[in-house]
This record gives C-alpha cells, structure tokens and sequence, in this order.
C-alpha cells in the first residue's frame, strides 16, 4: 500500500479555493484512473489512511469514493475495500462480486442486487433515485449555513415527535399553494422518508394476519414493511388508468383487506396514474367496506402535463393515510417526509412514530423548512421538469424508433418509470442479462411481485441516464430484445446467476 500512497503525491489541495476539497481529491483520482497511473482492479487505500494522507476529515474522503462509484471509477466490495473499476472510457465490473447500486436500485434496500459480472454498464436505466448531479447542492450549503448560523446548536437537539413546528406549517403552506389541499396543521406528522411513514402506518393498524392489498406491480419496500407486521398481502392486478376495480371487486367480496396501498399518481414501477372515475369508486370501496389506503405520493411533483389531484382529495370520510416524499426529488439522504394523519387516528400514528425513531432529524427538518419559504424547493423542481421532460421526449421518440414492432410500452404522464411487456414467453429477467453484455441495465419486472415470478414486463428508468445517451442506450436494448425474440429458449438462470432481493 506504501506504493499506492505514493502515487497520490501530484494531488494539491487548494484550501482556500470555492471548490470543495473531496472534488479537489476526486479530480486528482480520476487523472491519474484515466491516465494509467492507478490501474483497473487496485485497491485504493483505506479511508482513514487517506484522510491522515491530505490531512482532511474521513468524511471527506468518504465523499470522495462515493462519487469516483457513482462516476464508474471504481466498485465497493463488502467486507473488502474499494477497487478501481475504469478501463478506458467504459464503467468495468471486474471479477469480484459487488452491489451494483446504480445498475438495478431504487431507494430501497429492497431492490439492491448483487450479481458476479464482467462487464460494463454505460447506459442506466436502472436507477430509480435522480442522479446526484441535479441535487441543489450550492442552495444546500447557502441554506445548511444560515440554518446553523440562526440556530446554533439547538439545531442539532431532538424535536418534537411530531415533528418541527415551523416545518409543519411550511408544509400547510406549499401544499395550499402548490396542490390546493387544505391539511389541517395537527394532522401533519413528519417522518423520516416515505418508507417510514409506510411502516408506522402498518404498525399501527396491522395485526397479525390482517389483510393487505398492494397493486400488481409495486414498490416491494411497501411490501417488505407489510411483511414484518405479518400480514397477508393480497396483489390486485394494475391497469393503464389505475386498479383493475373487477379483480378488487372481487377480492373484496371474499377477503376484505384492512389496508390498501396505492401509488396513485405515476406509479412505481409503472408510471401508470388513475383516472378521476377510479379515484371515486377507490374511496367508495373503501368506505362501504371499511378500510384504510395508504396514499404513496412519491414524485406528483415532476410532471409533464396537467398536474395530478391527490387522492385524498376526494377523501371526506378519513379513509386515507397521505405520505408525501421530499426525498426521491430532493437529496434522498435527508430523509424527509410527511403523513397527514385523519385527527382521530393523529395519537395512534404518533405513537408509532415516537417507538420508531423519537423524530426525524432536526437539522433535516430546519434545512427543507428553510427550502420551502425561501421558494428554492419549487425552482428546484421546476428546473428538474425541463430536465427531464427531455429526457422523456428523447425516451419516447427513441421508443418508437427502435423497439420490436410486438413489444408494447406506456408513456406516462410524469416521474422517470416506463413500463415495458416483452412479447409473451421472454422474460425480463433474461433480458436483463442479456442487456448487460451491451452495457445496458434494466429492472426485472419480477422484483415488483410478491412471489417474483417471471415476467415479461420491465421498468425502465430515466433518472440515473443523461439525454445524451438515451437514444444510443434503447438502440442497444431493442438489440437486446430482438436477439431474444430471435432466440425465445436462451436462458440464463442458475443458482449464482440471478438477481437477489
């Protein structure tokens, strides 16, 4: 290792300059990955060792790694260190198993996978998080300042269970601005991302055994929170325009559930949203046979058309728990959301909310509270729109120019999923491997359902991919698709060669 240190002498720390310093490191790193310096497979030195090197803070170097990985320089090995990944101009794998984070992930530990692979991956449709480039970094560090510097140390305290009282009403605010919902500032409980919110939710209402429905397909974080209660989770089978309202229908009938979790606007993985009618019968349901839905607002903020209605909207019997994610638009490692809880219901929640966590980090909530008076948290989005309303159209055209004439997708209406049915009898997981070799990733639409079992539908993401490379990318997975097509009994399943949850 004395080698390696060696070479990380011609990296020069300007303290004084606006650039950060592990930008400064990272830079240095890459010269000398791209230069030959540092070859593929080396291990780079371990953290602590490399902040007594600079004389900088661990986190620093911490930074540093995260984004030589999410830049393809180089893989985390568990257990193992850091290796670099870079051959040429291309992301490489090497020959050690590693969590390909950006290649099929979302924001849920409930779709990390693991695979052995060479290989590399170039084209992104993977990952479900906005990649870290369009975080509102420079806003960040102006707001965390001012946050610390009017605060001082009380920022740093427990806050109450409920949550931040100036947040709270800051919330109250953008959602009348914003959304046109009028949520009573006592029934806004802040939790600590939407998966939480799922969680205290279930905790809260769930016994064992109870009935759960959850859509066909869907976030498997919401179904992993279900489980852990020891619930029955029943799937009910997503059309174009929302819940096919025959199969829950008829579910109902025979096995009422005692929750419903829905993603009613650009769902996840499909992007499909429902329409007014199915938002209507969805609440009738619910109040004829008594039960509750989990409304799942994850990103109604990025549109590319009218902009969606809440569920709860409709809402006037208390039959909907609303959680409204700040995270999957807006640094996700905040880790802030809200429930907005029916006030009879306020204490229960509260309650589990408080066995959970306490409450959510004060520094967070002080931080998005100071984002939404201050505006910066609506342009924020609003540029993210023109981003990504590009991306879609580039997406789609590209779509259309290159997909297998009996393979058939949805456009959606807003968020960065697209759902994708190969022609019946190819299945996604196989594609998926298939794909790799032309440094593509997908999701497998199996890791949507409950049992995993195959399918020929896929989720293709756009938030991870620049603009640039969608066309090229779709290209090579409609390659993909048709060598399949042309080969229907190629496989590639084993023991050691699949996806793992």
């Amino acid at each position: 290792m004395e080698g390696v240190m060696d070479k990380f002498v011609s990296i020069h720390l300007n303290r004084t300059s606006d650039i950060p310093l592990y930008i400064q490191i990272y830079n240095g790193m890459v010269q000398l990955i791209e230069s030959g310096v540092i070859t593929c497979g080396q291990q780079l030195p371990p953290i602590r060792r490399m902040a007594s090197f600079f004389d900088v803070n661990t986190v620093t170097i911490v930074n540093a790694y995260k984004k030589l990985q999410a830049d393809g320089y180089a893989k985390s090995k568990i257990g193992s260190g850091t290796y670099v990944s870079f051959i040429g101009k291309k992301t490489h794998l090497g020959e050690f198993d590693v969590p390909i984070e950006n290649m099929i992930s979302s924001d849920s530990a409930a779709e990390s996978v693991y695979v052995k692979k060479d290989g590399f991956i170039k084209f992104d449709f993977a990952g479900a998080s906005i990649s870290p480039k369009y975080f509102p970094v420079k806003d960040f560090k102006e707001v965390i300042n001012e946050v610390l510097d009017r605060d001082g140390g009380y920022a740093l305290e427990y806050q109450e269970s409920s949550g931040y009282q100036p947040l709270r009403e800051s919330i109250r605010d953008f959602m009348k601005a914003q959304h046109n919902l009028d949520i009573p500032l006592e029934e806004i409980q802040i939790v600590s991302g939407a998966q939480q919110g799922i969680d205290i939710v279930a905790k809260a209402f769930l016994n064992y055994k109870d009935v759960v429905y959850v859509e066909a397909p869907t976030y498997p974080g919401a179904v992993n929170a279900f489980k852990s209660r020891n619930a029955r989770i029943v799937e009910i089978n997503m059309q174009e325009d929302g819940v096919d309202l025959d199969d829950l229908k008829k579910n109902i009938m025979s096995n009422p559930p005692r929750l419903f979790y829905t993603m009613p606007v650009f769902q996840n993985p499909t992007g499909y949203s429902y329409s007014i009618e199915k938002k209507k019968e969805l609440i009738a349901l619910s109040k004829e046979y008594d039960f509750y839905i989990i409304e799942d607002d994850h990103i109604s903020d990025l549109y590319y058309d009218e902009k969606p209605s809440a569920l709860k909207a409709l809402d006037d019997s208390d039959k909907v728990f609303y959680i409204k994610s700040f995270s999957k638009l807006f640094l996700p490692g905040l880790r802030i959301a809200f429930l907005w809880v029916p006030r009879r219901h306020f204490d229960k929640i509260a309650l589990a909310k408080y066995s959970s966590d306490i409450s959510t980090s004060g520094l967070s909530q002080r931080i998005l509270d100071l984002f939404l008076r201050k505006s910066l948290w609506a342009e924020h989005v609003s540029h993210l729109q023109k981003i990504f309303y590009k991306k879609w159209q580039e997406t789609v055209k590209s779509l259309e120019k290159y997909m297998p004439s009996d393979v058939s997708y949805f456009y959606p209406k807003g968020g960065h999923f697209f759902w994708i049915n190969l022609p019946q009898g190819i299945y996604s997981t196989n594609l998926y491997y298939e794909a790799l070799k032309n440094g593509v990733s997908i999701m497998p639409g199996e890791l949507f359902f409950i049992e995993q079992r195959p399918s020929e539908g896929f989720r293709l993401s756009i938030a991870q991919i620049s603009e640039w490379d969608i066309e090229e990318g779709i290209a090579l997975l409609a390659e993909s698709i048709q060598s399949l097509i042309d080969n229907p009994h190629k496989v590639f399943q084993g023991p050691n060669d699949r996806p793992l949850l």
